[in-house]
């Protein structure tokens, strides 16, 4: 068996981080004896060099020493010791999830624009090497004093929705987002369907407007997403986004596309190890 490790010496950005890597490459050596460390550099596309794995047999496991671990704890395999997490990987259950594509772009979570990309180009990476996810909030508050909402038009399997202003708009092939906001309630590695949330910034006058974001987000962290008449909540295989301005958008984390935007699930690409089957 040929195994292979991509390592993200940045990842988790801490001395705890690099101490359980450590402990599960010792794990790895007891298990199999020899494997073959492949470095991420800055700048390298992490999600493309796993994602390579698309459409073949060859199963991708997680080793979760990132800053939030989105996928880690889809996959119910978050905050676990690193022996057990070893273990996981090199064990027999596999699940076979959907993979997400946006303009060529492969992403296995999320891709977002608005007040959270806005987020993602404030992050100080020293502050979050040190706060971890808490970074994330500080700059979401910077980020919401001086945005401005742009006009999105969105149209999902063909049915146009009618051009709004938003706050954020994210499609996704996973629920959570940033730890443990269930951003998109319904959505599942599984099922073969894209799910987009849509916050909408109401007309209000500019001085006040942006502060209608904060009960929106209040609603979507309480799951009461069905009872705010400004997120909604839709499912489909193929979105489109256009906007008024180019709209840059973060795609698993990294700011990398920008309107117009085009979406679709490429079904059951990825074989992927798991705790249980699913």
């Amino acid at each position: 068996m040929s195994l292979f490790l991509l390592s993200n010496p940045t990842s988790g950005g801490s001395n705890s981080s690099s101490s359980w890597l450590e402990s599960a490459r010792r794990r790895l050596g007891e298990q199999v004896g020899r494997w073959t460390e492949v470095v991420v550099r800055p700048g390298e596309d992490i999600t493309a060099m796993t994602t390579a794995l698309m459409n073949t047999e060859i199963p991708l496991a997680i080793l979760p020493t990132g800053t939030v671990n989105v996928l880690a704890r889809e996959l119910g395999i978050y905050a676990l010791d690193p022996a057990t997490t070893v273990d996981i990987g090199l064990g027999a259950h596999t699940r076979v999830i959907d993979v997400g594509v946006c303009n060529d772009t492969i992403f296995l979570l999320m891709c977002s624009g608005g007040i959270d990309s806005a987020t993602v180009g404030q992050v100080n990476a020293g502050l979050k090497n040190a706060v971890g996810a808490t970074a994330y909030a500080f700059a979401a508050i910077g980020a919401l004093t001086t945005f401005t909402p742009p006009t999105v038009r969105i149209t999902i399997d063909g049915v146009a929705l009618p051009e709004t202003d938003i706050f954020l708009v994210a499609v996704g092939n996973t629920s959570l987002y940033g730890g443990d906001l269930k951003l998109l309630p319904a959505a599942s590695l599984e099922d073969g369907l894209l799910d987009i949330a849509i916050f909408t910034a109401p007309v209000l006058p500019a001085s006040i407007r942006n502060a209608a974001f904060l009960p929106q987000l209040a609603d979507a962290a309480l799951g009461r997403h069905a009872q705010s008449d400004n997120i909604w909540i839709y499912q489909g295989k193929d979105i489109r986004l256009e906007s008024d301005q180019p709209l840059l958008l973060q795609s698993d984390g990294d700011l990398s596309i920008t309107t117009p935007a085009i979406f679709t699930i490429s079904s059951r690409a990825l074989h992927i190890k798991t705790l249980t089957a699913a």
